[in-house]
């Protein structure tokens, strides 16, 4: 008796657990070093009391990036068990995309960059303040990795039985070899500005999670130097 078996995928979901495992890791330590030596410097009484202040806002300033983070990888690991998603009614998707570009209207400002939407009404089944978080991290991203001056578009549309969401932006851009990778829990374009920024590589995570589980599609449907589209596609 011979007896084959096929182990690809249980392969890579033990490769995938052990990245993210390290990844968690390392994201956890670098907020909880800072905030571990700025406090034993004031412990110490090594800071000077003017510049308590400021020291004091390095821990406030991580600490929130720890909450943050913690935050998303607790969102993430309860989509992956399916204990989010309750059941859906009927929403509109254009009327959560606007109240989404309201509310980060004031963050594209600080930016400098520009802010719309356009489209018409959307309507689908699916669980409201699920769907805002999909168009609130795509476009909080779009903002977050763009240009002074630049613009974010958002447009919302019905076509061929689903609503189709695109943003699009005038920022640095996605590589062809990375367009894929994206959506996977940790993974950043630019590291370096990431972290300057406070991101941690879930917001997409996230959002292809959300998209999945309504069983659509996300993809990045352009992208050059000069900015990019990201698309999400839910069925009606």
């Amino acid at each position: 008796i011979l007896i084959l078996m096929d182990v690809t995928e249980r392969e890579h979901g033990e490769r995938m657990r052990r990245e993210f495992t390290s990844n968690v890791s390392h994201e956890l330590k670098t907020p909880l070093t800072s905030i571990y030596g700025v406090s034993d410097m004031l412990a110490s009484g090594m800071v000077k009391p003017e510049d308590v202040k400021g020291f004091a806002g390095t821990i406030k300033e991580e600490s929130a990036r720890l909450i943050s983070l913690i935050d998303d990888i607790m969102r993430l690991s309860q989509l992956d068990e399916n204990t989010v998603i309750q059941e859906k009614g009927v929403i509109d998707l254009w009327e959560i995309t606007q109240e989404a570009v309201m509310r980060l209207s004031r963050k594209a400002q600080e930016n400098d960059v520009e802010l719309k939407c356009v489209g018409t009404s959307a309507v689908m089944k699916g669980v409201d303040y699920v769907a805002d978080e999909i168009v609130y991290n795509l476009c909080e991203n779009a903002i977050k990795y763009n240009k002074k001056g630049g613009s974010v578009t958002v447009t919302v549309r019905s076509e061929a039985g689903r609503c189709v969401l695109t943003v699009k932006d005038t920022g640095i851009g996605i590589p062809p070899e990375y367009q894929e990778k994206i959506f996977t829990p940790f993974f950043r374009v630019d590291k370096s500005r990431s972290r300057a920024m406070g991101g941690a590589g879930l917001g997409l995570a996230l959002v292809s999670e959300i998209v999945r589980q309504h069983n659509g599609q996300v993809k990045v449907l352009e992208s050059s130097k000069k900015g990019s589209m990201i698309a999400i596609m839910l069925p009606v």
